[in-house]
């Protein structure tokens, strides 16, 4: 039988975007069913989690179904690429431990987001994508370096619910000051949905901090379809002004990704770029996105986290019934 995997947003066309928020909108509204009773779901996390793992557990456990977790203590050392000399520190192929969890599980989901090398290297999610290769079952990306599909439908669902219509609607994606260098996944994957949709996106960063180039393009033409627009703005409050939502994220300088140091050293200049209440101040009334963990008074302050229009938690709590949804499309 063939399968179906969810490893990139543009793996679904904008009519299966719709009727994917459709179906979560409806699951939100629903009682837990049995319409997967007898699946086990595996999830498998290279990296830590919190809201992915006990969002898709609940979801799999609302739908009747089960889920196996596990993490990178209890997984081998693997090597994904083809025809390698096993003499290094890879215990396992990602080829035979694909094969073997597809006789155990109906569908797996993968977070491997750390960088491992170059970013010529990292973005092409070698182990995610190994695994959908050699699996025999759904492989569902949790997050990689380059994106994290599930969060963004998420996150599309909550500015629906909010602002009724996407269309034309006017969204600000903000990089912010952190203190570690974080993956691009959710800021491609957002930009990647919101230009679908048609919605008009500004992206803010310092110099420095551009997104990939592939995903840009794509995202612009994207944008050019759907009757939306991207722009590049460097400045955090000229980008903020008339946001209807201002999204913040933090990720990591492509231009001297295997560089730490130098990173660390760039951003001592950008403390400011912070959401605060001067910059929500100079919008349209806009929401406030983050899609969390957040560092307090860092990323943004308590004061908006805090407000009356922040959504942080409407999005966390969307990634159950998006995931529902997805989960009925891929096993049912």
């Amino acid at each position: 039988m063939s399968k179906r995997d969810f490893l990139s947003v543009t793996d679904l066309s904008r009519h299966e975007i719709d009727d994917l928020l459709e179906l979560s909108a409806r699951a939100k509204g629903k009682r837990p069913g049995q319409v997967l009773a007898g699946k086990t779901l595996g999830l498998l996390f290279f990296e830590p989690s919190l809201r992915t793992r006990v969002s898709f557990e609940v979801a799999m456990v609302q739908l009747g179904g089960h889920c196996i977790n596990l993490s990178r203590d209890d997984l081998y050392e693997l090597e994904p690429q083809e025809q390698a000399i096993m003499d290094g520190a890879a215990e396992e192929h990602v080829k035979d431990a694909a094969r073997t969890l597809s006789r155990y599980v109906d569908a797996l989901g993968i977070r491997a987001a750390s960088r491992t090398g170059s970013w010529d290297k990292d973005r092409q999610e070698l182990l995610v994508r190994s695994y959908a290769k050699h699996a025999s079952v759904p492989v569902i990306n949790l997050e990689t370096c380059v994106e994290h599909p599930c969060q963004a439908i998420a996150d599309l669902l909550t500015m629906r619910e909010n602002l009724i219509s996407l269309k034309g609607r006017k969204l600000t994606l903000t990089w912010c000051t952190h203190p570690e260098p974080k993956p691009l996944g959710a800021t491609h994957s957002v930009l990647t949905l919101a230009a679908m949709m048609g919605m008009d996106v500004t992206l803010a960063h310092p110099l420095g901090f551009e997104v990939d180039d592939a995903v840009m393009q794509k995202s612009k033409a994207m944008a050019s379809e759907s009757g939306g627009s991207v722009r590049v703005i460097n400045d955090p409050i000229e980008a903020a002004k008339g946001a209807e939502v201002i999204y913040a994220r933090s990720w990591a300088s492509i231009r001297h990704w295997e560089d730490g140091e130098r990173q660390a050293m760039i951003k001592r200049s950008l403390q400011h770029w912070r959401v605060d209440s001067t910059l929500m101040g100079t919008t349209k009334n806009a929401f406030l996105m983050q899609p969390l963990p957040v560092r307090r008074n860092v990323v943004a302050t308590d004061e908006v986290l805090d407000g009356p229009r922040s959504l942080i938690y409407e999005q966390a709590a969307n990634r159950t019934h998006v995931q529902k949804a997805l989960l009925m499309q891929l096993l049912k």
